[in-house]
């Protein structure tokens, strides 16, 4: 490294925000539309809590919102296996069946939901709205003496069920965290500093394994998956040629005691290419672990 790392620590004026044993902040990210935020937020929920239901419902639904619908599909079917009893998993499982073209399916899931739980008005209104599409599709076939496969039934819209309404209150176990004080900061910066320097060395390295190992599971920059993503940098990472990433100047500052936003100058080199920039990575402690889930380019040098 080109300088030496400068710290302030200051910590014992940093607001902190301690983790609750509660869905709020998650339900919250998902209201506002920060799907990949609230599955890291129910990831970390449930490394104290691996079996809550409520959390692992609502982690498959941010998956479907955010475009993953086949690890959301995954995600719900676990549940229903699991639990039979639950319509809600079922309801929502038939919107990714039903958009992928797969009515027979969606609708028996749908009418399996009502069987569980015939009160759901949800469920039945989403399988009103399947059998008439299907109907009109019939018809406009019938009437056209058309065998093209289905299409106005793409264009039917369910509704989501975002809660575990007909599951008993389940209580979370509170999450064993230390208090947060300037020596523990203190701790949690040093480990900050410890990921950014090993980010860079992986990247340096070519070790494209080991670099995406520090960034979360979800991240996936400007593309439409994490492995979009992933197979990119592998790409570019792997291009003859030696690389250099070196760091320094960080400075870090904390949004929570499980989010930290951290900009430093990172000098690029490369035989095709070389830049000075300062960049701004963002880190969430998933587990016990800090994982990068954004990065950007804050200015040029």
């Amino acid at each position: 490294m080109r300088r030496i790392v400068a710290l302030v620590l200051c910590l014992w004026i940093v607001p902190v925000i301690a983790v609750a044993s509660s869905l709020a902040p998650l339900q919250s990210a998902l209201e506002a539309g920060r799907y990949a935020e609230a599955i890291e937020l129910g990831e970390a929920l449930l490394v104290d809590n691996p079996g809550h239901l409520r959390t692992r419902f609502l982690i498959a639904y941010a998956h479907q919102l955010a475009g993953n619908t086949d690890l959301a599909a995954a995600l719900y079917r676990d549940l229903i296996n699991e639990h039979p009893d639950l319509p809600e998993p079922r309801n929502n499982l038939a919107m990714i069946l039903l958009a992928a073209g797969d009515y027979d399916r969606a609708s028996a899931l749908l009418v399996d939901a009502l069987n569980t739980h015939p009160s759901y008005a949800t469920a039945y209104a989403n399988l009103s709205a399947v059998y008439k599409g299907i109907a009109s599709e019939a018809y406009r076939r019938a009437v056209n003496e058309s065998s093209e496969p289905a299409k106005h039934t793409h264009n039917i819209e369910l509704a989501a069920i975002t809660r575990l309404d007909s599951l008993p209150e389940e209580p979370l176990v509170e999450a064993a965290t230390e208090a947060p004080t300037a020596i523990n900061f203190a701790n949690q910066e040093t480990r900050l500093i410890e990921q950014i320097t090993g980010w860079a060395e992986a990247w340096s390295g070519k070790e494209v394994d080991s670099y995406a190992g520090y960034y979360a599971d979800s991240y996936r920059g400007a593309f439409r998956s994490h492995q979009a993503w992933l197979d990119h940098r592998r790409e570019r990472i792997l291009r003859p040629g030696e690389i250099r990433v070196e760091v320094s100047d960080m400075q870090i500052r904390w949004r929570s005691d499980n989010r930290a936003i951290v900009d430093f100058r990172q000098a690029f080199d490369s035989p095709t290419y070389s830049d000075r920039v300062v960049k701004r990575l963002a880190f969430n402690r998933i587990g016990s672990e800090w994982k990068i889930t954004e990065e950007r380019v804050l200015s040029v040098l």
